[in-house]
C-alpha cells in the first residue's frame, strides 16, 4: 500500500486575509505585537486621560469610555491567569456596529451630532472601543495619538488651575507610556516596573521646564490669536436676550461666575451696582425680547456723576454682549498698556447704551471700562416711544388698574411712584418659588397670587406703566456682586441676575427697580436676605456661608491669579512685562541671542549632569547596558530570564566571527557582577578594560543586522 504525500496548504489570498482582519481573527502579517505591559501602560494612559473629561460628559457616557478601557484589563487578566479560553478578541465588525449605534445615541442625548461637546463625547468612547482591539504596535503608537488629543479636551471647557492639575498625571503617564512603548516588548528592561519609567518621564519634563518657562515668556506672542473654535450649539448658563417666566428663578440657583470686575479705586456701593445688559421691548403677553435698535456713532457724553474705571474678565456665555456699570462711558479696551486698542470682537453701543459683541462670546474676554453711575440718559430716538407702548391684548384687570390709576395720577412721575407705593403696601412676596402663571401672567400676579421674583414684578410694572401710556421697557443684566477679600476683585454670579425697569419721562430714560419697593434687601444685600426662610439659595449667595464658602473664595482668588497671569498672557501683558525688565532697551538681536545663550547654557549644564551622573553609575554596569541596547537594534534582544553568559552565546551562535568579542563581554561582565573579586582594585580594572576593549571590537548595530 502506498503512503499518501501530506498536501501542504495554500496561503491565504489578499481578499481572504483582508477578510479575517475584518473580522478580528487575524493581525497582519510582519507586524509587531505588543506585550501585555505596553497595553497595561496604553490603559492606563487612557484612564489617565479621560478621568479630567470625564467630569464635563454625561455620567453614561462617561461610565462607558471608561468601562471599556476597563474590560481589557480584565481580558488581560484573564489571559494571564488561564482562567479563559486562549486570547479574546472582539471581531472588528462588533466594535464598528458599536461605534455606530454609540454615535446614534450620543445624537440623541445633545441633540446634535457636528459640533464641539457631542464630537469629545464620541472621541471619548472610541478611544475605548480602539483600546479593546488594539493588538500591535501600530495600534499603540494610535492610541498614544488619541490619548493626547483626549488630554486637551477639557482645557476647551475649563482653562482653571484645577483642569491643568488633573492633566499632569496624564502628561507624566504619557511620557512612561511613550518610553514603555519605544522599547521591545521583549528583552532587556521589558520586565521592569512601573517606577523606572514614570521616573524617567518626570526627569525630562523637569529638564524642559525651565525651557518652556523661557519660551513662555520671551517667545514674541500674537496680538490676535490665529484661530479658533466655533461656539458650540450646547446650552449655557447665563442671561439671553429672552426673559419669561422662571427665567431668573434657575440663574439664581446657580452659583456660576458671570464675570470678575477690578476697580481702579473706591468700590460702588450696593445700591449702584446695576450691570447692565439686554433691553427687552417687544411683550407677547408672556415672553419678552429684544427689539434690535441702531448703533450709536459714538460715546455719547453722560451727564455729571461719579466717574468708576474698572477692569472685567468675563466668562463664556455664548452670547453676543458685555456688561458694564450703569452709564457706559466709554466702549470696552483690551487691557494693556499698548495705547487701549478696541477688543476685536466689540460692535458697538446701541441707542439703548448696551454695549455689543460681532459673535456670540464664547471664550473669556478681558476688557476695560469706564461708566458715570447715574440712573437715567437721554433719548435718542423719535420710536422710543412708539416702541415701547406696546401691548397686547391681554391681562384687562391689569390694563383696567392702570387706567383708573392714571386718572388719579395725570404726572408721569408721580404715576410711577404710585405703581410703586401700590407694591409697597399690599402683601407682595418676594420668591425663588412662585405658582405657574399661564394664561393672563401678570393679572394672575398682581390680584391672585402676589408671590413672584424680579421678572414678575419688572414685566408687571413695564406693563402697568404701557397701559397708562408711559413707555417703558425692561433691561436685564446682574445686579450687586460681592467683594473676594481674598484677591481684592468683585465676583458677579449668576445668582446675580436680576431684571428692572426704565420708564421715558421727559425725553429721558429713567432706572426704576420695583423688587427694591418689595424687597429693599435685595439690592443691599443680595436676594439670599429677601427671600423667606427654607427656600434654597446657592452656597455663595448665603449671608452664612462659613468657612466652606471662604475656603471657595480663596480658591476663586488662586484661579484669577492664574488666568491673569498665565491663561490671559497675552500680547499686551509681555509687552508690559518686558518694560518692566528693561528689554525694550535692547535691540531684538540681542533679545534673541540671549534667549539663545539663556537656553544653551541650561542645555549644556543638563548634559553635563546627566555625564556625570552616568560617570557615576557603576561603570561595568553602564557597559553591560551598552551591549545590550546595541544587540537589541541589531535585531537580537536579551530575554528577561537570560544571564551574561547565555546571552553572549546566543550571539556568539547569531554573530559565530565576533565570538570571541561576545564571549569576553559575557565572562567579563559575569566576573564582575556576580563573581568573587579579591580586594584590590587591579583585578577589577582589568575586567573592566578587557570588557570595555572587547565591545570596541564589535561593529556598529547596523552592520551587525547587515551580517549573515
Amino acid at each position: 500500500m502506498s503512503a499518501t504525500a501530506p498536501t501542504a496548504t495554500p496561503p491565504p489570498s489578499r481578499a481572504a486575509d483582508a477578510f479575517a482582519r475584518f473580522l478580528g481573527t487575524r493581525m497582519p502579517a510582519g507586524e509587531a505585537r505588543m506585550s501585555p505591559r505596553q497595553v497595561r501602560w496604553l490603559g492606563a494612559l487612557l484612564i489617565a486621560a479621560q478621568i479630567p473629561q470625564a467630569f464635563h460628559l454625561p455620567v453614561a457616557i462617561a461610565l462607558l469610555g471608561i468601562g471599556l478601557v476597563a474590560a481589557r484589563f480584565v481580558l488581560l487578566h484573564r489571559e494571564a491567569t488561564g482562567t479563559g479560553a486562549g486570547e479574546w478578541r472582539v471581531p472588528s465588525w462588533a466594535l464598528a456596529l458599536g461605534a455606530l449605534v454609540i454615535a446614534l445615541a450620543i445624537r440623541r442625548s445633545y441633540g446634535y451630532f457636528l459640533g464641539r461637546e457631542p464630537s469629545i463625547a464620541f472621541l471619548f468612547v472610541l478611544c475605548g472601543i480602539k483600546f479593546l482591539e488594539a493588538r500591535a504596535r501600530r495600534d499603540g503608537t494610535l492610541i498614544l495619538c488619541l490619548a493626547a488629543f483626549v488630554l486637551i479636551t477639557p482645557f476647551l471647557t475649563s482653562q482653571t488651575m484645577l483642569a491643568a492639575a488633573l492633566a499632569l498625571p496624564g502628561i507624566v503617564v504619557f511620557g512612561g507610556a511613550l518610553d514603555v512603548l519605544a522599547r521591545p516588548a521583549e528583552g532587556p528592561g521589558a520586565a521592569m516596573g512601573w517606577h523606572a519609567p514614570l521616573r524617567r518621564a518626570t526627569l525630562t519634563m523637569l529638564q524642559g521646564l525651565p525651557i518652556a518657562a523661557l519660551l513662555f515668556f520671551m517667545f514674541p506672542r500674537l496680538a490676535a490669536p490665529l484661530w479658533g473654535l466655533p461656539a458650540d450649539r450646547g446650552a449655557r448658563t447665563g442671561l439671553s436676550d429672552i426673559m419669561e417666566p422662571g427665567t431668573f428663578t434657575s440663574l439664581t440657583l446657580s452659583d456660576d461666575v458671570a464675570f470678575r470686575v477690578e476697580f481702579d479705586g473706591a468700590v460702588p456701593p450696593p445700591a449702584q451696582r446695576y450691570w447692565r445688559g439686554p433691553i427687552l421691548s417687544r411683550y407677547d403677553g408672556r415672553s419678552w425680547t429684544v427689539v434690535p435698535l441702531p448703533l450709536l456713532p459714538g460715546v455719547p457724553a453722560p451727564a455729571r456723576g461719579r466717574a468708576v474705571a474698572y477692569t472685567v474678565t468675563l466668562e463664556p456665555g455664548n452670547q453676543p454682549f458685555f456688561f458694564a456699570l450703569d452709564l457706559p462711558a466709554s466702549t470696552p479696551q483690551a487691557t494693556g498698556n499698548d495705547g487701549g486698542a478696541t477688543l476685536p470682537t466689540f460692535l458697538g453701543m446701541t441707542q439703548g447704551r448696551q454695549l455689543l459683541s460681532r459673535a456670540p462670546i464664547a471664550q473669556g474676554v478681558r476688557y476695560r471700562e469706564l461708566s458715570v453711575l447715574q440712573d437715567r440718559f437721554p433719548s435718542t430716538s423719535a420710536l422710543d416711544a412708539r416702541v415701547n407702548l406696546r401691548l397686547p391684548d391681554r391681562n384687562p384687570r391689569t390694563v383696567a388698574f392702570a387706567r383708573e390709576l392714571r386718572t388719579q395720577h395725570p404726572d408721569a412721575g408721580a404715576y410711577i411712584n404710585a405703581v410703586l407705593r401700590h407694591f409697597r403696601q399690599e402683601k407682595f412676596v418676594y420668591t425663588l418659588a412662585p405658582p405657574l402663571y399661564e394664561h393672563e401672567p401678570v393679572d394672575q400676579f398682581l390680584f391672585d397670587t402676589r408671590r413672584g421674583f424680579c421678572e414678575h414684578y419688572a414685566s408687571a410694572f413695564v406693563v402697568l406703566l404701557r397701559a397708562a401710556g408711559i413707555p417703558a421697557r425692561i433691561v436685564t443684566g446682574y445686579q450687586g456682586g460681592e467683594m473676594n477679600p481674598a484677591g481684592g476683585y468683585m465676583i458677579v454670579r449668576q445668582s446675580d441676575a436680576h431684571a428692572w425697569a426704565e420708564a421715558l419721562v421727559d425725553g429721558t430714560w429713567i432706572r426704576v427697580d420695583p423688587t427694591a419697593a418689595v424687597a429693599p434687601s435685595r439690592v443691599e444685600r443680595g436676594f439670599a436676605s429677601a427671600v423667606p426662610a427654607g427656600e434654597p439659595v446657592p452656597l455663595f449667595a448665603r449671608l452664612d456661608g462659613g468657612w466652606l464658602k471662604d475656603l471657595g473664595l480663596v480658591w476663586d482668588a488662586v484661579n484669577h491669579g492664574w488666568r491673569n497671569h498665565v491663561v490671559d498672557f497675552n500680547y499686551q501683558r509681555q509687552r508690559e512685562l518686558w518694560r518692566q525688565m528693561s528689554f525694550d532697551t535692547f535691540a531684538p538681536w540681542q533679545v534673541v541671542v540671549g534667549v539663545m545663550a539663556a537656553g544653551g547654557l541650561w542645555c549644556a549644564f543638563v548634559l553635563l549632569w546627566m555625564a556625570r551622573r552616568r560617570r557615576r553609575k557603576e561603570r561595568a554596569l553602564v557597559l553591560w547596558d551598552d551591549v545590550c541596547r546595541r544587540l537589541a537594534r541589531a535585531g537580537l534582544p536579551r530575554q528577561p530570564h537570560e544571564g551574561p553568559l547565555a546571552f553572549a552565546a546566543r550571539a556568539a551562535a547569531r554573530w559565530p566571527q565576533f565570538a570571541i568579542a561576545l564571549s569576553a563581554i559575557g565572562e567579563a561582565y559575569a566576573a564582575l557582577r556576580y563573581g568573587a573579586l579579591p580586594a584590590g582594585a587591579r583585578e577589577r580594572t582589568a575586567l573592566v578594560d578587557t570588557l570595555e576593549h572587547a565591545i570596541g571590537a564589535l561593529p556598529s548595530p547596523s552592520t551587525l543586522r547587515a551580517t549573515p
